[in-house]
């Protein structure tokens, strides 16, 4: 049998990076499992190159602690610093985030993502990492999870974004569909030089695309000139096709292309696990505050169909919500704790708090909530 730990973090994406680093840092002996064969989640692999979450209406952090340090972390990373962006004395500053739309990002590199969790993961004291892991065995005693892949556990936290955990021992569980988080296959598209700043721009692009039946694409600008973030909600398959198209009939993408050479299914959320408490989408909208709140929100509920079209729903203005502590624990098992896609929230309220901003700040609290949690446990 492996060696015993502490606390298992199932999932290395946004959520589990910070869920399992400070569980360590807490001083519980961690471990984090991914089905991958390195972390990055959501933000490192699936073409994504914005992090949404991070700020206020106004462009300041919701949330510090570990949110903020992987934020800045990512920041000093990410490299193309706009003129604006450099000090009077010629130093580097770091970067700021940029207001799309109605909404602040952290424009980023998928690969300085995945190189800022590593190095956070593997300079951590009291945390091993195990890759190429799926949940393959859970075991119960009572109201307790005691096994992991035949590991002795004390506590569990699934950032698996699916409740890997949660479906293998028959927790309670809430799902979103296609109706209100259809998945994407997400990819960078480089070397478009036409511009794309109004939806006039953006017409002339798309209505060529459906007149010859391609499913919808979304298409926002990237963190590189000339450079888009495509959201397809076709399939993998189709993605060759669909920029030959481009390069064939739309003017400015006549040599587009793009360096992915794999395309994968996106999932924007999929399985949530039942709390002791769930987050609605009215207290998100809202503005809802919590005795035990342990992160802030403020993205506004984001909606995808099947076809791709989006719908959002805005918090008022200066508003933002809070996620309680109870939302983070499961309601029927006693150590098994969630974070990231996989909290305690109904369809709505996790189209806001899905995304990684929210995450990372989800983990982090999910993290230091197992570990108080054996401090304090006469099971540990």
């Amino acid at each position: 049998m492996s060696a015993p730990v502490d606390i298992a973090v199932v999932g290395a994406g946004a959520a589990g990076i910070a869920a399992a680093v400070c569980a360590a840092r807490a001083g519980a002996k961690t471990l984090l499992l991914d089905a991958r064969p390195a972390p990055g989640g959501t933000g490192g692999f699936s073409g994504l190159t914005t992090l949404c979450g991070l700020y206020d209406d106004v462009g300041n952090f919701l949330n510090d602690g570990f949110a903020r340090e992987f934020a800045e972390a990512l920041a000093e990373r990410g490299a193309l610093l706009r003129s604006d962006q450099v000090s009077a004395s010629g130093g580097a500053m770091l970067r700021a985030p940029v207001k799309m739309g109605r909404v602040w990002v952290l424009p980023y590199r998928p690969e300085r993502f995945r190189a800022v969790a590593a190095e956070l993961i593997f300079s951590t004291p009291n945390l091993r990492a195990q890759w190429n892991s799926s949940v393959a065995d859970v075991v119960m005693d009572a109201n307790r999870i005691t096994k992991l892949n035949g590991r002795a556990v004390g506590a569990v936290i699934d950032c698996s974004g699916t409740a890997e955990v949660a479906q293998a021992i028959g927790a309670e569980t809430m799902a979103t569909d296609e109706t209100t988080q259809a998945p994407a296959v997400i990819f960078p598209l480089h070397n478009v030089s036409r511009p794309l700043n109004s939806a006039a721009e953006m017409a002339q692009v798309l209505l060529p695309l459906a007149r010859a039946g391609f499913p919808s694409l979304n298409l926002q600008s990237g963190l590189e000139p000339n450079t888009l973030t495509a959201k397809f909600s076709g399939k993998p398959e189709q993605v060759p096709q669909l920029i030959a198209f481009l390069r064939a009939n739309v003017p400015g993408f006549e040599q587009c292309e793009t360096p992915q050479k794999e395309f994968n299914v996106s999932r924007r959320a999929g399985r949530m696990i039942v709390g002791q408490y769930v987050l609605t989408g009215a207290d998100v909208l809202t503005g809802r505050k919590f005795s035990d709140a342990v992160a802030r929100g403020a993205w506004p509920i984001e909606q995808w169909d099947a076809k791709g079209a989006v719908r959002f729903k805005y918090l008022p203005a200066g508003a933002n919500y809070e996620i309680p502590a109870r939302s983070l624990r499961a309601v029927a098992v006693a150590n098994l704790f969630m974070a990231g896609k996989t909290i305690s929230a109904d369809v709505e309220a996790i189209a806001s708090a899905r995304v990684m901003g929210c995450c990372l700040a989800t983990g982090a609290a999910a993290g230091n909530l197992a570990a108080a949690s054996l401090k304090s446990s006469p099971h540990r």
